[in-house]
């Protein structure tokens, strides 16, 4: 398991899709994974220290509370049909309980109860591959044609 943080939400414009970007805490590899945009919203939120007063992750989180428990870990530890796969850790009265998740929102309660976030090796190894040359320069072509208007939901 590689311990990761949360380094920033984005938008891949090829995909039109918000994005969540993990690096590794001792290391230099970057870990993304496609969300809703709800999920973008909220994660970036917390990210600044903004109220996300109402959200479901702020519900979730005062009845963690409730039950004199916390969120212990956060591991991102399956990859189905390129869909991942994520289970919330909770320490509630001595025990661990594990909770299924997907990824955004347990990163999102991660953020909340300022938990670590754990992504399983191989599922880092799978998403490494060498850049070509020629991916940087489609990319560095998408980038001199940006308008702003393309950063709109």
């Amino acid at each position: 398991m590689k311990e990761m943080e949360v380094t920033k939400v984005a938008l891949d414009l090829e995909l039109k899709t918000p994005v969540v970007l993990l690096k590794e805490r001792k290391g230099a590899r970057i870990f993304p994974i496609w969300i809703g945009l709800s999920e973008a919203r909220v994660i970036a939120l917390i990210m600044k220290g903004l109220s996300t007063s109402y959200s479901t992750f702020d519900l979730a989180k005062k009845l963690i509370e409730k039950f004199k428990a916390q969120v212990d870990k956060v591991i991102i530890n399956e990859l189905k049909s390129n869909i991942y796969y994520a289970k919330i850790f909770i320490k509630m009265s001595g025990k661990i309980l594990e909770i299924d998740a997907r990824p955004s929102d347990a990163i999102a309660l991660a953020l909340k109860f300022k938990a670590p976030i754990y992504v399983d090796e191989d599922r880092i190894a799978v998403r490494e591959k060498p850049i070509e040359d020629k991916e940087i320069d489609e990319f560095k072509k998408k980038l001199k044609d940006i308008k702003p208007e393309d950063f709109s939901f």
